[in-house]
């Protein structure tokens, strides 16, 4: 046992001994009671003996009150004892029972019952381990024994000893159970007790560090951000003279390829601002350089250059100024950060037609603006979250509107840091108003977030270790209405990319992504080769894509409306897009993403950021393979269609031989008659019983004839049912013996010696809600699989059966079976076992996914050189609730 493990046990004891010595002190209370009480029985039942049954009493109660006293006076002692203590007691008490049982009637007296009582009360008391306990009530009921033993008292009546004993003897078995059970959960008690200790002791510690590490984090963050902007400056700097040709003319395809790149940099460098103050704010050094400022003149800037790029997305803005405001002191820039993170965030939760009102009032003491939307609104438990830091009030995959939860909570704080205050009133479905209020002059403003510089300057600019990047140029970028309005420009963005001209494409792509630069590069990376559709969220994809029939669909994970994962089980739930490739395109990178993907039927998962070059590799490959499988399912048609030809071809030429047959006996038969009625002759009767003999072999050759003209109406009509061209494919209620019945004149082999077939049709009409010719082609891919396992003395076994709410089709051959290793593969697509040439392996994979389609299940059970049996289980319908059955 470990140092820390004996420190631990020891605690325990301590503990425990400090528990019982408390009940210890209760349970002396109780005795010196209850033995003074039980004194009046002694008078009634041993009056005899009354007084030395009161001296027994007597010495108890002083014992039990010298323990009390003691323990009052001196815990530490009664505790440090209490193990011996309590024994002792019990066994005191037990042996001054024992002895008035044996003065009162021996073993019949029922002063036993108060052992039982003994020994129970102890039991409540005290928590000892196993063997401690087995100790002490094993010596009571030693003490009540002893004179049996020692031959000093005799049992008299053995009913009522035997008696006395199953209860004492239970009583001491329960409690010695109930205390061991007592103390194992107090031991674990006090080790999660502990436990906790420590974790608290623990958690104090990694709070401290926490503490620290977030400080230093901080710093981190700090340095990491602003150094990020001197190499992002010196992408931003070529990037404009490449555009600007200031280093030579680019052809306009060449600049539409450089802008998103040009745009992309802004929103990553407005960003890195933002994180940068963020991080200031957190470390209190974010410093504000005010002037007098006439608030008018900013916000009419704002509007006016709103104005225009909300009209891209039908919403009106408007400005109305009530009051002046020219007695402001604030941060120009980051005052116009703040109102613009407000303008930005209503156009955004605002839909096409709406409006965004802009006001301006002002009292004695403050000046309000507020930003009104006719938007969707918050919900009211999220209102007092809508400004916390990295929070977004939908947080799901499925959001409409994307961001980083970084506007709301950076205006609040640039705000505050104004001594100002930012509410916000929202209602469902109205819209939410942001309300800015600014107090007048600069009396409250702290000396704290003052910058000493002050107003910028040339010399002031390059005093901090922060100007040491190409500071003018960068200072230039900021001011450019490009950059300080880039949040504006994002949330009205409603064009995505121009229709390419030229020659029609073969195969057509479908991009389903709610980012639309994202969006404008992969239709730039693919329309050279491909017609492109274009999808800004899942539902509009997913009709898309029932319309048009992409041969492959690109899609992000994460989607207003529907996300990406949703639309891949609705793509893959669909008959007419199940078999679509389908590429996951993602920024989200965990594995356990990539398995969910992929079990939901993503053929390829690629993650942001990705390479063009891989992705057009990717897109490539999938198209080819999907070329590659409709070329061999059509082989596979074709043998199919092989099949069928053979059986109609033996099933025509019986009726045709029936047919020529009959007309070559009728013809003679003509002849007979032709000739009877033109030669001359005396035997008029002779000739009138050849003429009747005639016409009842004409009448039996005509009936021949109807016969075989019926059949071949037959198979033309069973030809219709099963392969009848441009059926529609509604789910209709089909019975199932009739296809079964169907099926067996089709795949019987022609011009060989058939198997034996035996059919047992007892599904007694039962109906399947299918595709009727789905279930055609399981029938006969299952039963064509079984001739061909067996040769021409081979059986073949065909059953249908009801079993509860299913129907169920067997199909079994006494063939060469399958072998053990091969039965896991039977139903993948393109697995065969026969010889080249023989069979392509897609007809047991198609036919698991029209029944899997069909909601029920496929098996195989197979014993080589025995027998072969392929089971399935279809769910029932009502054929008359369900549609109609075929033919």
């Amino acid at each position: 046992m470990s140092t820390a493990s004996r420190t631990d046990e020891a605690d325990f004891r301590s503990a425990l001994r400090a528990k019982n010595a408390a009940s210890l002190s209760i349970g002396s209370v109780l005795a010196v009671s209850l033995l003074s009480i039980f004194w009046v029985l002694d008078w009634f039942v041993i009056p005899q003996h009354v007084l030395v049954t009161g001296l027994l009493r007597l010495a108890l109660v002083l014992f039990g009150g010298a323990i009390f006293v003691t323990y009052r006076i001196d815990r530490r002692r009664i505790a440090a004892n209490v193990d011996w203590l309590s024994l002792v007691f019990e066994l005191l008490i037990a042996g001054s029972i024992s002895v008035m049982c044996w003065l009162h009637r021996g073993y019949e007296s029922e002063y036993y019952a108060g052992l039982n009582l003994t020994i129970i009360t102890a039991g409540f008391l005290f928590s000892w381990p196993l063997r401690h306990s087995l100790v002490a009530h094993g010596l009571v009921y030693a003490l009540y024994m002893a004179p049996l033993a020692l031959g000093a008292i005799p049992v008299d009546d053995l009913g009522i000893f035997l008696n006395n004993q199953f209860f004492l003897i239970g009583t001491v078995v329960i409690i010695v159970a109930s205390q061991n059970h007592r103390y194992r959960l107090e031991a674990r008690q006090f080790q999660d007790e502990l436990a906790l200790r420590h974790a608290k002791v623990s958690l104090e510690a990694a709070y401290g560090k926490l503490k620290q590490m977030d400080r230093l984090k901080s710093e981190f963050f700090a340095n990491v951000t602003h150094e990020l902007r001197t190499p992002l400056t010196m992408i931003l700097a070529p990037l404009e003279g490449l555009i600007e040709e200031d280093v030579g003319g680019l052809t306009p395809q060449q600049k539409d390829f450089l802008r998103p790149i040009w745009k992309n940099a802004l929103k990553l460098l407005k960003l890195i601002n933002d994180l940068l103050d963020l991080a200031k704010l957190d470390e209190s050094h974010l410093r504000l350089r005010v002037e007098r400022t006439d608030l008018t003149g900013l916000l009419g800037e704002i509007v006016e250059h709103t104005r225009p790029l909300a009209t891209r997305k039908k919403i009106d803005v408007s400005l109305e100024t009530r009051a002046a405001a020219d007695d402001l002191f604030i941060d120009l820039e980051k005052m116009e950060r703040a109102i613009v993170n407000l303008v930005s965030n209503g156009l955004k939760f605002t839909e096409p037609g709406g409006e965004l009102h802009v006001v301006l009032d002002a009292t004695e003491e403050e000046v309000r603006l507020s930003v009104s939307d006719t938007g969707i609104g918050i919900p009211a438990d999220q209102l007092e979250h809508v400004f916390e830091r990295f929070r977004q009030v939908d947080g799901t995959s499925t959001r409409r509107h994307g961001g980083t939860g970084i506007g709301l909570s950076l205006a609040r704080e640039i705000v505050k840091l104004h001594g100002g205050r930012i509410t916000v009133e929202s209602e469902l479905g109205r819209g939410s108003t942001f309300v800015v209020h600014l107090r007048r002059g600069d009396s409250h403003l702290s000396k704290d977030v003052l910058d000493r510089r002050g107003t910028r300057g040339p010399t002031a600019e390059r005093r901090r270790s922060e100007d040491r990047e190409p500071r003018e140029w960068t200072r230039a970028i900021l001011e450019r209405r490009d950059f300080r309005f880039l949040g504006i420009e994002d949330v009205t963005e409603r064009r995505i990319v121009s229709r390419p001209s030229g020659a029609p494409r073969s195969t057509k792509l479908l991009v389903v992504e709610d980012n639309i630069d994202v969006l404008r590069f992969i239709s730039q990376q693919l329309q050279d080769v491909h017609e492109v559709i274009l999808a800004r969220n899942g539902a509009e994809g997913l009709d898309l894509a029932r319309r048009m029939l992409p041969d492959l669909v690109v899609t992000d994970y994460m989607m207003p409306e529907m996300d990406g994962l949703s639309l891949l089980r609705a793509l893959r739930s669909e008959s007419r897009t199940r078999d679509v490739p389908i590429v996951m395109l993602t920024a989200k990178q965990r594995v356990e993403d990539q398995l969910e993907a992929s079990e939901s039927g993503a053929d390829a998962y690629l993650t942001k950021p990705f390479s063009p070059r891989v992705l057009r590799a990717t897109v490539d490959r999938l198209l080819e393979r999907r070329q590659e499988q409709a070329s061999i399912v059509a082989q596979e048609q074709v043998r199919s269609l092989e099949v069928i030809g053979r059986g109609l071809a033996h099933e025509i030429r019986n009726p045709l031989s029936y047919l020529h047959n009959a007309l070559h006996v009728i013809g003679e038969q003509v002849h007979v008659i032709t000739r009877a009625a033109c030669e001359p002759g005396p035997l008029e009767e002779a000739r009138g019983d050849a003429v009747a003999r005639a016409q009842t072999k004409i009448e039996k050759m005509l009936d021949i004839c109807r016969r075989g003209t019926s059949r071949l109406e037959q198979l033309a009509e069973l030809v219709r049912r099963v392969t009848r061209d441009g059926y529609q494919r509604t789910p209709v209620a089909t019975p199932l013996d009739t296809v079964v019945e169907d099926v067996g004149r089709l795949v019987l082999p022609a011009g060989e010696t058939p198997p034996s077939t035996y059919l047992d049709l007892g599904a007694g009409g039962a109906c399947v809600l299918c595709v009727p010719e789905d279930l055609y082609q399981v029938v006969r891919n299952l039963w064509q699989n079984a001739l061909e396992a067996v040769g021409p003395d081979g059986h073949v076994a065909v059953r249908t059966r009801r079993d509860g709410e299913s129907v169920v089709l067997e199909v079994i051959d006494d063939g060469h079976g399958i072998a053990r290793e091969d039965l896991g593969r039977v139903f993948t697509p393109f697995y065969t076992t026969k010889d080249p040439g023989r069979g392509m392996g897609l007809g047991l994979a198609i036919s698991q996914q029209v029944v899997a389609g069909l909601g029920g299940s496929i098996s195989v059970k197979s014993e080589p050189r025995v027998r072969t049996c392929f089971r399935v289980d279809l769910p029932t319908c009502p054929a008359e609730s369900e549609g109609t059955t075929p033919g």
